[in-house]
């Protein structure tokens, strides 16, 4: 059996609502969507990240507002195992609102808003960010944590 590289992933997520839809990212070619944002670089926080990574993806300013939550999942690609954590904060944007389109300034990525209601058909992934999302709007007490290794 052939040893897997590994791979380590810290991120940052913004959860960005608007008249009962998600903001989603897509990476072209891929059949899942995943939330905004990206890694946390060396030497920068969280939060920074967040807003760093929403004005390199589509170029909107935005405030980083409540952490949500935590999610940590694994996958494997082609020759790497990868696990990450997924830090998730409510993110408000000045100059989006659905139904506006999120213009993309990555050419990988597109950004597009979805009801809530239809994570699963657009495969938000991990799969446990759903819940976390769904806990924080019906109100629960956070911030939460859900993990998709825990039950391996």
């Amino acid at each position: 059996m052939k040893m897997l590289n590994q791979k380590y992933h810290v991120l940052a997520r913004g959860v960005i609502l608007s008249e009962g839809h998600i903001l989603v990212a897509h990476c072209k070619g891929m059949d899942n969507t995943f939330l905004p944002g990206g890694h946390v670089e060396f030497k920068e926080g969280i939060r920074a990240t967040l807003s760093r990574e929403i004005k390199e993806e589509f170029g909107q300013e935005s405030t980083v507002q409540k952490y949500i939550g935590c999610v940590e999942a694994d996958y494997e690609t082609d020759d790497t195992y990868h696990q990450e954590i997924n830090h998730m904060f409510r993110v408000e944007l000045s100059e989006l609102n659905y139904p506006a389109e999120a213009v993309s300034n990555e050419s990988h990525l597109e950004f597009y808003w979805i009801p809530i209601h239809e994570m699963e058909r657009h495969n938000v992934l991990p799969a446990a960010v759903r819940d976390v999302i769904r806990r924080y709007i019906d109100q629960e007490d956070g911030p939460f944590w859900e993990s998709e290794m825990e039950s391996k």
